[in-house]
């Protein structure tokens, strides 16, 4: 066993600014709207200059000495209009003067982050990676290990990407040369939790690992850029304060209303001064805050000592291993950690497993299934009770749960990945976007390799594509006549609808933020239509006959 060691690795418990590098230490910063952008200050002769005269005398005033964009990836207008301002100035003072700015509006300290801190590899370098025999791995795999069209995208520090557990794992990566190695420690410990490298002969398993990796570094437009390039869940090992800020909690929106689901770290007990504390983004809504727990069930690290515990409070939704738990941190080294950071990957590569066999799944989805499979874990920890979610993460549980269940709503079906044909409960084949359909793949554990799949739905809104009827909330739904279906889906490139009637009919193609791509009059003979998407994320199309009356309508993911 090589380099080997039973450690905290309190290093990660570090701060840095947000922003393309690392600000001087006498540097302060802001976000602030400017309310009309022909007023944001340009450099002219290595001088901010602004049309504005009341943003010019702040520039002068206050040793403005950089303006930038904030959040460059969003495309929300609103944010678009945010920009962060570093001063060597009181930043407290400069706020102050802005609130009274007739062209700038909602001062607010800039981010600030805080790290948080049966394959045959499953034992290779700990004897005991309890983690993964508490929240069930085994029989989570037994259901899916992953598909490599769901994109876990991880904001972390860094990455070594020649680490023998990435190998081949992301799809993207960025790295930010001028961080301390530590940064790099923490971000490769949690992206080869999520979803590292696992069968593979070396070091350790990972819970998502036929998943694939989008690696990005810490702040809020990374999250960002992660979900607009396919990312279907994000794992936020970090904090950024202790208040609620409008502005965070407008990206967090953002990013879920484009169909990604963000997973963050709930804090290490003495974030924001005490576990009782809220901690953010963990505590921002659309977020699934994860806490600690080890392999008893104990909140407490130590049993008996409240002083080890990790954040307990009404954002933590859920807890998963988070004391002592098998990490590696850098090529060839293993060893163990503590820290939610550690607990939300668990999380966030057991949802990859779920969209998996339901790409369909929505974050209200996930949660749903989450909690309604967690492990009760309150008598064990009575002085905790109600604050620690709905218990500790049971992936295997959340799988079983996961397969047998129809997503939410009158949807037709998916073209989804069933899993590997290899084990007993899922072929390869069109799995119904809203439910379970009928799997005919190999399911004999015994004889491994691919089923064939061909999953035809069921009458709970589940199967592929046909036009349905009934109620809203997703039961007792009936088929007719008509069926469609769009493949491949997700899709890197462009996408077909076909439908099996001849009949004229719109289309209409939908972003989640609410743009219409797409809305045409198709005549009657035509029963084919290629989608052209061209910016990643999630997208809806619904076809009517003439009469506006739907017939049918399902949901396409670009990466």
């Amino acid at each position: 066993m090589k380099n080997l060691s039973l450690i905290t690795i309190s290093i990660f418990t570090l701060i840095i600014q947000t922003g393309a590098g690392f600000a001087q230490n006498d540097t302060e910063s802001l976000w602030v709207t400017f309310e009309d952008l022909s007023n944001v200050p340009e450099v002219v002769n290595g001088r901010l200059q602004s049309n504005s005269l009341e943003v010019q005398d702040l520039i002068n005033r206050y040793n403005i000495i950089s303006v930038e964009q904030a959040l460059p990836a969003s495309r929300n207008k609103d944010l678009q209009k945010v920009y962060q301002v570093d001063c060597l100035c009181n930043q407290d003072a400069l706020a102050e003067e802005m609130k009274r700015s007739t062209s700038l509006s909602d001062p607010f300290r800039a981010p600030e982050y805080e790290l948080l801190s049966t394959p045959d590899d499953y034992s290779l370098e700990f004897s005991n990676d309890y983690a993964l025999d508490l929240i069930n791995a085994k029989k989570a795999w037994d259901y899916s290990t992953g598909d490599t069209s769901v994109i876990l995208g991880i904001s972390d520090g860094s990455f070594f990407n020649a680490h023998e557990e990435l190998q081949g794992e992301y799809v993207s990566i960025q790295n930010d040369v001028n961080v301390s190695t530590q940064f790099y420690y923490h971000g490769t410990a949690v992206a080869t939790t999520a979803g590292g490298a696992t069968n593979n002969g070396v070091g350790k398993s990972s819970i998502g690992y036929n998943c694939k990796l989008a690696l990005n570094t810490i702040g809020y437009n990374q999250i960002l850029q992660l979900s607009y390039n396919g990312a279907r869940v994000i794992n936020i090992s970090w904090s950024v304060g202790c208040g609620y800020n409008s502005y965070y909690q407008a990206i967090i929106d953002e990013v879920y209303n484009n169909g990604t689901i963000v997973v963050a770290a709930a804090g290490n007990g003495s974030t924001c001064g005490g576990p009782e504390a809220l901690v953010y983004p963990a505590a921002l809504d659309h977020v699934i805050a994860v806490s600690s727990v080890g392999p008893n069930d104990n909140h407490e690290r130590t049993i008996g000592n409240p002083a080890t515990t990790h954040q307990h409070n009404k954002s933590v939704d859920i807890c998963a291993p988070g004391y002592d738990v098998a990490l590696t941190v850098a090529p060839g080294w293993y060893l163990t950690g503590n820290g939610t950071s550690f607990a939300a990957p668990y999380v966030t590569g057991t949802i990859g497993l779920m969209l998996s066999i339901k790409p369909c799944l929505t974050y209200e989805d996930v949660l749903e299934i989450l909690q309604a499979t967690a492990v009760n874990i309150d008598h064990l920890n009575p002085e905790y009770a109600g604050k620690l979610g709905a218990g500790r993460l049971d992936a295997g549980a959340a799988l079983a749960y996961t397969y047998d269940i129809a997503c939410h709503g009158p949807n037709g079906g998916n073209n989804g990945n069933g899993g590997n044909g290899g084990n007993p409960h899922a072929g390869n084949g069109d799995d119904g976007n809203n439910g379970h359909g009928n799997d005919n793949g190999n399911n004999d554990p015994s004889n491994p390799g691919q089923g064939n799949g061909n999953n035809n739905g069921s009458d709970d809104g589940s199967g592929d594509g046909r036009r349905l009827t009934g109620t809203d909330d997703g039961s007792d739904f009936f088929f007719d006549e008509f069926e469609a279906k769009v493949f491949p889906n997700p899709t890197s490139g462009a996408a077909t609808v076909t439908w099996n009637n001849d009949q004229a009919l719109n289309i209409q193609v939908i972003s989640l933020n609410g743009s219409v791509i797409a809305n045409s009059e198709l005549p009657s003979g035509t029963n084919r239509y290629s989608l052209d998407l061209q910016e990643p994320g999630m997208y809806m199309i619904n076809l009517t006959d003439t009469n506006g009356q739907p017939l049918w309508t399902d949901k396409v993911i670009k990466l």
